[in-house]
């Protein structure tokens, strides 16, 4: 039985612990995937310290117990497997996450928030971020139809196409940043697609949001036809964005800060009310 105010909670994926940032909730263990700053600069902040309780595929059963949690929120799609194992730790709950949209993401945020018995925290946060979101959209300029598309540079000059519905997806289309409706149909089990250069510029968008870290980068393409033929090269609408950021963490707090980044890059005005959480207004950057 999940205790009415857990203390000693562990979360197995990333937007978990971005939605535990979001609710000020401070967990004692997170997957961080054997390196800290999987998560991002923001979320580590909000939550404080923690220990390191293995990767996202392969949680440390042993180190869970050893944090002696009164709560762990893990997830379907990866942990189903292991639910027994980690009921008998501590009691667990169990969503999906990892391939939700925007308005999916609100909804499991409000489901871990009253495993903690913090739903008025997370109401109040979500009308919040609502309110900042509205105001990213008013940045919009009226008329601008630039199609966008968020991808992350593959292997062998291929890039996996984030789809329609997909979280990055959603988060622009809510803040009024068109969406290129031709993005790739994806499978089932996933929000994305993978695609060749030419499958690529078969969708040719306007715009460009590449999801970059340091091993995944634009480098392999810049020497390529197909690539330099691109619209979206031509016009110099290219921007490289952090993968943790953009793919990884999915909660609000991730939410916030995409839809601040994106309409900056693109229209180069700080939304009313100065700068998301932990981001210096106009910038999209990081706050010192």
């Amino acid at each position: 039985m999940v205790p009415d105010r857990p203390q000693r909670v562990v979360a197995l994926e990333f937007p978990y612990v971005d939605m535990l940032a979001s609710l000020d909730a401070s967990p004692v263990g997170v997957v961080d995937d054997g390196d800290p700053e999987n998560l991002i600069p923001q979320v580590r902040e909000r939550i404080g310290e923690w220990q390191s309780v293995g990767t996202r595929a392969e949680p440390d059963l042993e180190q869970i117990a050893n944090l002696q949690p009164d709560l762990i929120i893990a997830d379907n799609d990866r942990h189903a497997g292991i639910y027994d194992e980690l009921s008998a730790i501590a009691p667990t709950v169990v969503f999906t996450v990892r391939y939700s949209g925007y308005q999916e993401t609100l909804d499991v945020t409000r489901k871990v928030a009253e495993a903690l018995n913090r739903t008025d925290a997370a109401n109040a946060e979500i009308d919040r971020l609502n309110g900042r979101l509205d105001a990213f959209a008013r940045t919009v300029p009226e008329g601008d139809k630039r199609q966008t598309l968020a991808i992350i540079p593959r292997e062998r000059g291929t890039a996996q196409i984030q789809g329609k519905g997909s979280y990055v997806a959603d988060v622009l289309e809510r803040v009024g940043v068109p969406y290129a409706p031709e993005a790739a149909a994806f499978p089932a089990d996933s929000d994305s697609s993978s695609v060749g250069l030419e499958g690529l510029a078969e969708i040719d968008p306007d715009v460009l949001f590449v999801m970059t870290d340091a091993e995944t980068t634009m480098d392999d393409w810049q020497g390529s036809e197909v690539w330099q033929s691109l619209r979206a090269v031509r016009a110099g609408d290219v921007y490289p964005v952090d993968r943790a950021l953009w793919t990884r963490s999915r909660g609000l707090v991730s939410m916030e800060l995409i839809a601040d980044e994106g309409t900056g890059m693109l229209y180069g005005r700080a939304p009313e009310g100065g700068g998301a959480a932990g981001v210096d207004p106009g910038t999209g950057g990081p706050s010192n």
